[in-house]
């Protein structure tokens, strides 16, 4: 096969035998950090794309992802009011509820709630609804004051699925000549589910015209109208619709917001220290070419005699330098990609159990590739391994076959 001569010549620089050992084995540990930075940089990375996916689906999938509302929270003719709303193709769905603080009393505990009435036809979450382990939504109907919860909350409260519970909440306060009496009523437990999140200890489902005769407003009316999207960050780039007279938008971003700032934050960081690795595999790649061009130095004046041109010697040592990056980058992609793709069962193999469930059991790591991300590495990888062989290459092509053959 016909290559170029510096291709060729450069090649068979990386396959020679070195009259100093010592440039052999930098150079083999300069590969080596390239594949070790590549690998740990793709394993972390996918692993915390995981677990910031989790957090999406597990947080952001139980919750509103934005949510309309006024000072009073309480939207008349809200069937009008969605109508009027501009169609956007980022909103799945737009959906009327009722939202309050209360109390939640069984016969042996007490815990304050988070009761959200909704109508189960257009409930939008859901995240919720595919993890109701028992009953559904069509329990929730209205006049028949049932109940879904949290397997967590139910575990504090120790009820069981047909239990009475009273909800009391302050919001339906009445005036009598005992003094302020809050709004109070039996429920029935009719389902649980599981999101494996906060969401399970504090989240109480109602219907919304039994949530709505709980704190004492109109049935027809809603605390609230909140938007879910086709995904939670595409909150940040939605044009809100124009707003009546003391209505206001509330978004994800000022509940959870920080938690996902920091999650960003804490992916830079662990992107920034890994990135080190890589950049010291390529500070050894600088070296250990300025070691072979000192070694080499005689062959270059030889080439130099024979008419080879200083650029062609550039691009000799360019290759031969960056051959060694480029099979790191290569090398330490595929195993990253197959390290972090069987994590856990490298982890199951080595007994290591990062993580636990609610049980005590064992939970799986969670990993996301992102193709873009992966490539983004290996060339970045390449591209600072091609970076530090302009220096030694340039230094090549400035040997003086006077100066390097005077004592040979």
């Amino acid at each position: 096969m016909f290559y170029p001569l510096s291709v060729f010549i450069g090649l068979r620089y990386t396959k020679s035998k070195r009259n100093n050992q010592f440039v052999s084995f930098v150079s083999l540990f300069s590969t080596g950090g390239i594949i070790l930075g590549v690998l740990a940089l793709i394993t972390v990375l996918s692993v915390m794309n995981g677990f910031e996916g989790e957090l999406k689906q597990r947080i952001l999938g139980a919750i509103p992802h934005a949510k309309l509302t006024n000072q009073s929270q309480m939207i008349d003719n809200w069937q009008q009011r969605i109508d009027l709303i501009p169609s956007d193709p980022s909103v799945v769905s737009i959906e009327p509820m009722i939202n309050a603080e209360a109390i939640l009393q069984s016969k042996t505990g007490l815990q304050g709630v988070k009761i959200e009435g909704i109508y189960p036809e257009k409930y939008g979450s859901k995240t919720v609804q595919d993890n109701i382990i028992i009953g559904s939504l069509d329990d929730l109907k209205a006049s028949e004051y049932n109940i879904i919860i949290g397997d967590q909350l139910a575990n504090k409260l120790g009820v069981r699925l047909g239990d009475k519970v009273r909800v009391t909440s302050t919001r339906g306060v009445r005036y009598t000549p005992l003094g302020q009496v809050p709004s109070q009523r039996n429920f029935t437990i009719a389902g649980f589910f599981n999101v494996g999140s906060d969401v399970d200890q504090y989240l109480v489902l109602m219907h919304a015209e039994d949530a709505a005769r709980l704190i004492r407003i109109n049935i027809n009316q809603v605390t609230d109208l909140r938007f879910y999207f086709t995904e939670p960050f595409a909150v940040e780039s939605w044009q809100p619709p124009a707003l009546n007279d003391n209505e206001i938008i509330i978004d994800w971003r000022s509940t959870h917001g920080e938690l996902f700032a920091a999650v960003k934050m804490e992916k830079n960081m662990i992107w920034l220290l890994l990135c080190l690795i890589i950049a010291v595999a390529a500070f050894n790649i600088l070296s250990s070419s300025v070691m072979v061009v000192t070694d080499k130095s005689a062959e270059v004046a030889i080439l130099k005699t024979l008419g080879i041109q200083a650029s062609t010697i550039n691009f000799i040592f360019i290759i031969q330098g960056a051959f060694s990056g480029i099979i790191g980058a290569l090398i330490g992609t595929g195993l990253g990609l197959l390290l972090s793709t069987y994590i856990n069962e490298v982890m199951t193999f080595l007994g290591l159990h990062l993580l636990a469930n609610a049980s005590g059991g064992a939970r799986i790591l969670p990993v996301v590739h992102e193709p873009i991300q992966i490539v983004s590495i290996m060339f970045g990888a390449m591209f600072l391994s091609l970076l530090a062989t302009l220096y030694p290459a340039y230094r090549a092509g400035k040997v003086s076959p006077v100066e390097a053959l005077r004592y040979e």
